[in-house]
């Protein structure tokens, strides 16, 4: 049982990333012995909540993307690519192909990266992150990342430029590479918006 003495007080995102690592294998199986993967039951969530999103009045329907960094950055990639209303993505600490990844970290990412519709059929990460060209797409690469190895981020690169250029839209995509370990400061902040209001011409 948590104890309030494990987060002193105010629920902190160290706490909850603890407390959802330490349920997340029990999720997925009940997910797998329910007939689907925790990647596609988190999708679904979020294509129910962005139906929401678009219903409002306030919402403008020709302008809505989505943007994550690291698991966010994962569920930005499945929306993108199972949801025809989202314009635009950014995708922030959260590339690299499933050969890099096999060969160095495995144990410590969500289960959100392994669907298996997707390694079933014979596709990879970048594939799924490609595969809505020529829609609007920024990858933000971090070349210290203690996630990914640089040799996977260059793959997961090369794999999703190939679409866009089969797709005649290399504009489209585009991937900023920043030195540094996994976050989202407020230069990638900026830039990530940047890409959005060009893209969205806003």
């Amino acid at each position: 049982m948590i104890q309030e003495a494990e987060y002193g007080g105010p629920l902190q995102v160290s706490w909850y990333n603890r407390l959802a690592a330490r349920h997340e294998h029990a999720i997925a199986k009940l997910c797998i012995s329910a007939g689907v993967s925790l990647s596609a039951l988190i999708a679904y969530e979020d294509r129910v909540a962005l139906s929401y999103l678009l219903s409002r009045v306030d919402v403008d329907r020709a302008r809505v993307a989505c943007i994550g960094l690291s698991g966010g950055g994962c569920r930005a990639v499945l929306l993108n690519a199972t949801s025809p209303h989202i314009r635009a993505a950014v995708v922030v600490g959260m590339m690299t192909t499933y050969r890099h990844l096999s060969q160095q970290n495995v144990a410590s990412h969500t289960w959100l990266l392994f669907p298996p519709e997707l390694t079933s059929s014979g596709y990879d990460w970048p594939d799924l992150a490609g595969c809505r060209a020529p829609s609007p797409l920024l990858v933000q690469y971090l070349l210290d990342d203690q996630l990914f190895t640089p040799e996977g981020m260059e793959a997961g690169h090369g794999k999703i430029s190939r679409y866009y250029q089969e797709a005649g839209a290399t504009k489209s995509y585009t991937a900023q590479f920043f030195p540094g370990p996994h976050r989202f400061d407020l230069e990638m902040q900026d830039a990530a918006f940047a890409f959005l209001e060009s893209k969205l011409a806003l």
